[in-house]
């Protein structure tokens, strides 16, 4: 399939047809996490006097089909297992002929990307575009597979340069095939909310609060964190760190805050929660020490609550997090880095609403929704050949 850059530099263009402009979009599964809400809020975005999208999720009944369906769009959810990739093709050729071919797929994550490049021969040869979303350091036979069926596709949209970079130097991958479109977080979600009461999660009223939100697994880089945390009460009393999430890391997690005198009593574990938004106005700072990312949501979802972060600098974070004025970047999984940003952000009270502010504001302007779906309906309209200002 012709190369993206190329096909958006060459395409010729043609008026908008009569009818709104037929799109699948097509992700791994629609349970709950930072994809799966992007790729919720670009269907539910889209002009729909343009485009009829419909939304296919691979895996089982997700949590996220039942707003998509409330805003109107057909979703279908293929309940097949990842492990059976002949059953996984053979249901999203059906779901994608049905009611019509569409002329353009847009996939996000790794099992959803490989499987509509498969699929795409079968129903027309429809434009396939997929979603990187994360610089995959662990599972390196993913970066392969990656890599041998790019070609089916005419490329792919990068959540951040840092993704962008990393799919180029690391992944194999071309840069005619890639773009770069951001995340972005809807701020007026926000607006509202209440901060949940520092009692109902063991944090005193008066402590510098620390918040973490993700996966508790190897990626999210907390051993660090702890480490870090640990030198913080060392020589600042009144400081306490919740971890919300869940993950493979758990009971070790759990384990180690016993076993320190100087975290236990001061880490909370709390598991998954729904309350995010109102754990957010409740904390002073966020903390993510990942040690690769994409576009981590949660520092978005900060910005919008006018709260600074305290973050490792890999892929995403750099792009959200101006230093010095919206929050701190540390080298990744340097311990005694992120211990100087967390202690240095607790020093300041009105620096950090300044950050938080500053947070706020850069959200606003640089990662609304809009400018986002936007960004996708440039990009489809010029790989269809479509005159977009019509």
């Amino acid at each position: 399939m012709e190369a993206l850059t190329r096909r958006l530099a060459t395409a010729p263009r043609r008026p908008w047809p009569d009818r709104p402009v037929p799109v699948a979009l097509v992700i791994t599964e629609l349970d709950v996490g930072g994809a799966e809400k992007a790729l919720g809020a670009l269907a539910t975005g889209l002009d729909r006097s343009r485009w009829a999208p419909r939304v296919i999720g691979l895996g089982p009944e997700g949590e996220l089909a039942r707003p998509i369906r409330a805003a109107g769009l057909p979703v279908t959810c293929l309940g097949i297992s990842p492990r059976r990739p002949a059953q996984a093709l053979s249901r999203l050729v059906a779901a994608l002929r049905e009611p019509e071919p569409p002329a353009l797929i847009q996939s996000a994550l790794f099992h959803a990307n490989v499987a509509a490049r498969l699929a795409a021969p079968w129903v027309g040869r429809p434009w396939v575009v997929g979603g990187l979303r994360v610089a995959e350091r662990q599972k390196r036979w993913h970066l392969w597979l990656d890599r041998m069926t790019s070609p089916l596709s005419s490329g792919a949209v990068c959540v951040s340069e840092g993704v962008r970079r990393f799919s180029r130097d690391v992944g194999g991958w071309s840069d005619d095939r890639l773009v770069v479109i951001p995340n972005a977080v809807d701020v007026a979600l926000y607006d509202g909310v209440e901060a949940l009461p520092r009692a109902a999660v063991g944090v005193p009223q008066d402590d510098f609060f620390v918040l973490y939100v993700g996966r508790l697994n190897v990626q999210k880089g907390l051993p660090v964190l702890l480490d870090a945390f640990e030198r913080v009460v060392s020589v600042r009393p009144g400081v306490s760190l919740v971890l919300v999430g869940e993950g493979p890391e758990r009971g070790r997690l759990s384990d180690r805050i016993a076993a320190s005198p100087r975290l236990a009593g001061r880490v909370q574990l709390l598991g998954a929660r729904g309350d995010v938004a109102e754990l957010l106005k409740a904390a002073d700072l966020l903390v993510l020490p990942s040690l690769w990312e994409g576009m981590p949501n949660v520092v978005l979802e900060a910005m919008a609550a006018r709260r600074a972060s305290a973050a490792s600098a890999v892929e995403g974070s750099e792009d959200l997090i101006v230093p010095g004025e919206t929050g701190w970047l540390v080298p990744p999984g340097d311990p005694s880095a992120l211990a100087d940003a967390l202690l240095d952000a607790a020093s300041d009270p009105s620096r950090l609403l300044r950050f938080g502010e500053a947070a706020r504001a850069r959200a606003e302007a640089e990662f609304n929704p809009s400018r986002t779906v936007s960004a996708y309906e440039r990009l489809w309209a010029g790989l269809l050949g479509l005159d977009a200002r019509a």
